[in-house]
């Protein structure tokens, strides 16, 4: 399935460890294997019915950040009008009644097998106690009697003082207590006769710790105790596993679910684990969607992602790294394109007849891959960085959704840009292909120099072979690089793999090879990048949605090492992949990570490669035969603040380690929710070149 076809890719956490916190320091901790989130598992033995009187409809906060992402929600809230009877949600025993802190006044039943259901912020709002009424006045009139006395005066010598009245038919009863009012008949005031907001107040009798209750009986009423707001009145409701694990009760109230929903919360932490990797410096914005990364001249960029929907085209953020240890952040780039998430970055010293100075060049795509989007690409003056420019604007025109990697070669007064846009061969009008070079030597008016596309222009018996076998929208171009001197180019399509262009003409690009391997039994080849040193080519095959069925999976992904060193068909050297990615000894692969490769770079002979939830993997290319592992780094597990990202099984917290780019011997990795990482390889790097 194309990438570009998904309506929604879902990533998964790795829970990770505990590290010493602090700037710089080397992580001891091991990286432990994924826990099972398999619904199954979080499934209660029994029945659970609204426990609110007459709401039958929710909505699905479970999860929800609170406290700038400190805490998440633990349950679900329900509204209704204060006093409203709240019910035992199922059968059980009642084990705690507690009044105080943020949770107010709350009742905790204990069901089967040792779970939990727990109802906060009841009313606890005693009613005013009514004012006696006045009795009317009454004029006494004194009759005299035969000895002359008053009426009163006589009634009130009739019992001398000290001595209490006789109890007659006549006399009053004690008001009952809670001792003589039985269980099953307790004292209801008449609506009529309190306000409305007082119908219900505390437990009722009968509701003590130790009492069995039936499911809908009435244990408390809906109010705003705690720290709940008196604005909403509403029922905070809890369900929870025998070892007191929060578990979304949502889905067990209403019988929906889909693929973001939340069955238990993340395990938040507050640091990464390294291995042989240095933390120089950090910069989290705080909105999370922390997309592409590049640093030039002491200045660092980061991109702005987006899904679907949700879709904020942040612009590019900047920070001054001339300290690493501590980004300061400057003026974002500004946004030229509505509606579409940053693809691309390049960043560089460039000169040319119309321009001299430091050139950005900004690639979107649609925040919807299946729509059409304002994409294509922006270039920007940041010579001063104070004071960023738009110099120029590409579209990639009508009916394309935008572009998902470019490439930029510069020399003897000459800025050429290699893009890749998905599909244009199918969707833009005029039918230009995917693969498009571009001359922004005056970057004021980019021009189109060529596009290329191989269902169009690969050798015609090969193209129509792999035709037959793929769905022609899987053979789009996804990633793209140039040679170090520019006389050609590298291609990862999706579904066709790796493929050799020349451009010693850019005007006229010709076929040189292509691997058929693929590398990985889905393609979906990805992005591509060059080791300069050695003429090794990398390509990372990912794959989002690795099963094959509801159980047995394929695999998250792979690198692919190519030499692409002659002017033939590239040839396969050797792969790497995460432990993590490879399905097991029953086909199963893990669900509650995504381990899929996503952005790569290379340098010095090290191919540093970011693996979503598997964090930055650093990979010695000593010997092309055989890839190495050398240091990793995962950052810490957080929450998406936009809840746009869920594992396949429905977990939301998560390590998403994006982009990466190296600058000198710093680090560069933007990470989904944590934002902006700068790191070093420990001295001296093992296994180096």
């Amino acid at each position: 399935m194309s990438r570009f076809a998904r309506a929604r890719m879902f990533i998964a956490p790795l829970v990770v460890g505990f590290v010493v916190s602090g700037l710089s320091f080397p992580a001891l901790a091991e990286e432990p294997a994924p826990r099972s989130l398999d619904p199954s598992t979080y499934t209660p033995p029994f029945t659970l019915s609204s426990p609110v009187d007459g709401r039958d409809h929710y909505s699905d906060s479970f999860g929800v950040i609170r406290d700038d992402g400190d805490r998440l929600h633990h349950g679900i809230d329900i509204g209704a009008p204060l006093g409203t009877h709240v019910l035992a949600a199922a059968p059980g025993v009642v084990t705690r009644i507690t009044e105080g802190g943020t949770a107010g006044l709350y009742v905790e039943i204990k069901h089967a097998d040792g779970w939990l259901t727990r109802y906060l912020h009841l009313n606890n709002i005693e009613p005013p106690k009514p004012e006696p009424e006045p009795e009317p006045a009454v004029e006494e009139i004194a009759v005299p009697e035969e000895d002359g006395a008053l009426e009163g005066e006589a009634a009130a010598s009739e019992t001398p003082a000290g001595e209490e009245a006789p109890a007659g038919e006549d006399a009053a009863e004690p008001p009952p207590t809670e001792e003589t009012v039985p269980a099953e008949e307790p004292i209801v005031e008449e609506a009529e006769e309190i306000p409305v907001e007082h119908k219900g107040w505390g437990t009722p009798n009968g509701i003590a710790v130790g009492a069995s209750v039936a499911a809908g009986d009435v244990i408390g009423y809906v109010g705003y105790s705690g720290n709940a707001s008196s604005n909403a009145p509403h029922l905070h409701f809890e369900l929870r596993m025998p070892d007191r694990t929060p578990v979304n009760p949502y889905p067990f109230l209403t019988g929906k679910t889909e693929p973001r929903t939340l069955y238990v919360v993340p395990d938040i932490t507050d640091d990464p684990i390294a291995t042989s990797i240095e933390v120089v410096g950090h910069f989290d914005p705080g909105e999370g969607f922390n997309g592409v990364v590049w640093a030039h001249n002491g200045v660092a960029y980061m991109g702005s992602h987006g899904d679907d929907e949700v879709c904020p085209a942040s612009g590019v953020r900047r920070y001054d790294v001339t300290d690493p240890t501590t980004p300061v952040e400057l003026v974002p780039l500004p946004v030229e394109r509505p509606g579409t998430r940053t693809s691309a970055i390049w960043v560089g010293d460039v000169e040319t007849p119309s321009f001299t100075g430091t050139l950005a060049i900004v690639a979107y795509t649609a925040c919807d891959g299946d729509s059409v989007g304002d994409g294509g690409f922006v270039l920007y003056d940041v010579t001063d960085s104070s004071e960023p420019a738009v110099l120029g604007i590409y579209d990639t025109g009508s009916g394309t959704v935008g572009i998902s990697d470019l490439d930029v070669w510069h020399g003897d007064g000459v800025v050429r840009v290699i893009a890749a846009v998905p599909n244009s061969r199918m969707d833009h009008e005029q039918r230009l292909g995917d693969v498009r070079i571009i001359d922004v030597s005056d970057p004021v008016w980019p021009a189109d120099i060529a596009d290329w596309d191989f269902r169009r222009d690969g050798p015609m018996t090969m193209r129509h072979a792999v035709a037959a076998e793929h769905d022609l929208r899987d053979l789009h171009a996804a990633g793209v690089a140039f040679d170090v001197d520019g006389s050609r180019a590298f291609i990862a399509h999706w579904d066709a793999g790796l493929i050799v262009l020349d451009l010693s003409d850019p005007s006229e690009p010709t076929f040189v090879g292509r691997d058929a391997s693929l590398g990985h039994q889905e393609g979906n080849a990805r992005s591509v990048v060059l080791d300069p040193a050695s003429g090794m080519v990398v390509v990372s095959h990912e794959d989002l949605d690795p099963l094959e069925d509801e159980i047995l999976g394929t695999s998250w992904g792979i690198d692919v090492a190519f030499d692409a060193r002659s002017d033939a068909d590239p040839v396969l050297l050797s792969t790497y992949s995460l432990a993590h990615a490879a399905p097991d000894d029953d086909g199963r692969v893990p669900l509650s990570g995504m381990y899929s490769p996503n952005e790569a770079a290379v340098a010095e002979g090290y191919l540093y490669t970011a693996w979503l939830s598997g964090g930055l993997r650093v990979i010695s290319l000593v010997d092309p035969t055989e890839l190495v592992e050398i240091a990793s780094f995962i950052p810490p597990t957080r929450v998406d603040p936009q809840r746009r990202f869920a594992s396949p099984n429905g977990n939301i917290g998560m390590p998403l380690a994006w982009s990466v780019h190296i600058d000198g011997d710093l680090i560069y990795l933007s990470d989904l929710n944590t934002g902006l990482w700068i790191l070093r390889l420990e001295e001296p790097p093992l296994g180096g070149q």
